[in-house]
């Protein structure tokens, strides 16, 4: 299957593969990235143990991004605003923006102007990306979550905490930062549409959210199609699916081909800093190299086979491309359009077939109501502010958001776990570190008082420093203390020595490390933690400094 001549003259000593060869090995390169995504095991006492060849680099905070893709008029900017209720940042360094919302206007909510990604029955109402924070229910267990734990807590008479609130669950809320991009379409990598634009937008995600039109009621291209009832007149989401992932594969793949000559000649590690390019490290991407190359040796008996980059054709390139989509850019998938009656069928559809086309799981969601919950309530916020009211914390009868848009979401983060670390000052109370104060009452991803009044209409439970009407305040003596209240997120393999350098850099700590204890259960006697001791998930630590910061003076 695989000849000898040259794909082009760019790439002259890659040698060309059938269309077959190249279809295997690009579902071969999505096994390896699901085998390094499933490589985190539990060892007997409950710690995490972390394979050494799971796919991870350097540790430490970890600022994370979940970018939505999908064909133009899919429903991204909506899903974006209902997950971030309409809070959108201006670019990178933040800043609110204000766009009309001209598409709904048949509630008695109209008339007041929200911020937030506009929204249009049209392709490419979305151009420059949107970017703000979203609240996600945490993936894996928390200490609360641990069997006993919330029990174990109201027996030993404290108050549990969350810095962002909760969900009607009691879920606890982490923020993460939600990326939408202009819409995709068939032939970007090759500069159709947004193009290359689109596709650079996406290196700064970590997990990626395909938001689909599962109703079938539009073209590749986001064109409204004509439905007579019959269902040959509707587009099936799994062509879709199929169609974005192929031109992830082949942005990543014609960008490597390019520099092939010079890659043969430099060798192998030319080609790790052409991934290294997609913003992860390299430690990141010789992981991935060296699960395709245990592959490729158990599989076709090629050994060191990034040593013979010379005898390389399309599809062992392909099959790394696959490999290193799969593992950097995990996929879960939104079915938006739920409440569309053709799309059940193919929902039910897509879910009997995942994983499929590099999508690990797929959630119904409905994003329109969604955002007309969120629209609803942020509405009834602002017209009660002036009168200074406390928001209602009765659920809403007419709308509602739980589920959907937060649990699909929760799916996309589980796919590559952030490892949540709750640092504490006291490991008998659980009280939070007085120097984190700052972060839970001014931290600009804290929901807004708007927001706030969604997800007590939802059911869920307001941020622990919320009064209730319209600040965060601090506590002040004599306060209640709210055991658990923060959690960090930190990168895979991050350390201890990493969680008190994060620490500092929010100027919670002062001095050099001394020493720290843990547990990873409530009421579970702390133990010592060694400086370049791996932190897991569920963690709870407590550092001494050789230093004090004036809060550090009372205690």
């Amino acid at each position: 299957e695989v000849e000898n001549c040259p794909t082009s003259s760019t790439s002259a000593l890659l040698r060309k593969s059938s269309p077959s060869r190249i279809k295997e090995c690009n579902a071969q390169g999505l096994q390896i990235a699901s085998a390094m995504l499933g490589r985190v095991n539990l060892s007997d006492d409950g710690e995490a143990a972390i394979d050494g060849t799971t796919a991870g680099g350097k540790g430490g905070t970890w600022r994370y991004t979940v970018g939505l893709v999908g064909k133009p008029s899919a429903g991204k900017s909506t899903f974006f605003n209902a997950a971030t209720a309409f809070a959108r940042q201006k670019g990178e360094g933040g800043g609110e923006a204000y766009c009309e919302d001209k598409t709904i206007d048949d509630d008695e909510d109209s008339g007041i102007i929200l911020g937030g990604a506009s929204m249009a029955p049209h392709p490419f109402t979305t151009i420059d990306p949107n970017i703000g924070y979203c609240l996600v229910p945490a993936p894996g267990i928390c200490p609360e979550d641990a069997e006993g734990g919330r029990k174990k807590i109201a027996e030993m008479g404290l108050t549990l905490g969350s810095s962002h609130g909760r969900d009607s669950h009691g879920r606890r809320f982490i923020p993460v930062c939600l990326k939408d991009v202009a819409g995709l379409v068939p032939g970007a990598y090759q500069g159709r549409g947004r193009g290359n634009k689109f596709l650079d937008d996406l290196t700064d995600a970590d997990v990626l959210v395909h938001i689909v039109d599962a109703s079938g009621s539009s073209d590749a291209e986001g064109n409204k199609l004509c439905n007579s009832g019959n269902s040959d007149d509707l587009n099936h989401p799994l062509n879709d699916l199929e169609w974005v992932r192929s031109e992830l594969v082949e942005w990543v793949y014609s960008n490597v081909t390019a520099k092939w000559d010079s890659i043969t000649r430099r060798g192998k590690e030319k080609l790790v800093g052409m991934f290294s390019g997609y913003k992860q490290s390299q430690a990141f991407t010789y992981d991935v190299f060296s699960a395709v190359e245990k592959f490729v040796t158990e599989k076709e008996g090629r050994e060191h086979m990034f040593e013979q980059l010379e005898n390389w054709d399309e599809g062992d390139l392909h099959r790394l491309v696959s490999a290193f989509l799969g593992a950097r850019f995990p996929m879960a998938l939104a079915l938006n359009k739920q409440d569309i009656p053709s799309s059940k069928q193919y929902i039910n559809d897509i879910e009997s077939k995942l994983p499929i086309h590099g999508a690990h799981i797929g959630v119904g969601v409905s994003a329109h109501e969604e955002m007309k919950f969120i629209r609803h309530h942020l509405t009834l916020a602002i017209k009660t502010s002036s009168n200074d009211s406390s928001l209602s914390q009765q659920k809403s009868t007419v709308l509602n958001m739980d589920g959907g848009v937060w649990d699909c979401l929760q799916s996309a983060v589980s796919l590559r776990q952030p490892t949540l670390v709750f640092p504490v000052n006291d490991m008998q109370t659980y009280e939070p570190l007085p120097g984190m104060t700052n972060y839970a009452t001014r931290d600009s991803s804290l929901p807004n008082r708007g927001f706030i009044s969604c997800i007590l209409a939802a059911g869920g439970s307001a941020p622990s420093q919320w009064n209730g009407k319209n600040m965060y305040v601090p506590s002040t003596k004599g306060d209640v203390k709210h055991a658990l209240r923060d959690a960090l997120l930190m990168k895979p393999g991050s350390t201890v020595e990493d969680v008190f350098v994060s620490l500092k850099g929010l100027g919670v700590l002062e001095g050099e490390f001394v020493r720290a204890e843990k547990s990873f259960q409530i009421g579970q006697k702390p133990k010592p933690a060694s400086k370049n001791e791996q932190v897991a998930t569920g963690l709870i630590l407590r550092i001494m400094t050789t230093r004090r910061k004036k809060w550090q003076t009372n205690y």
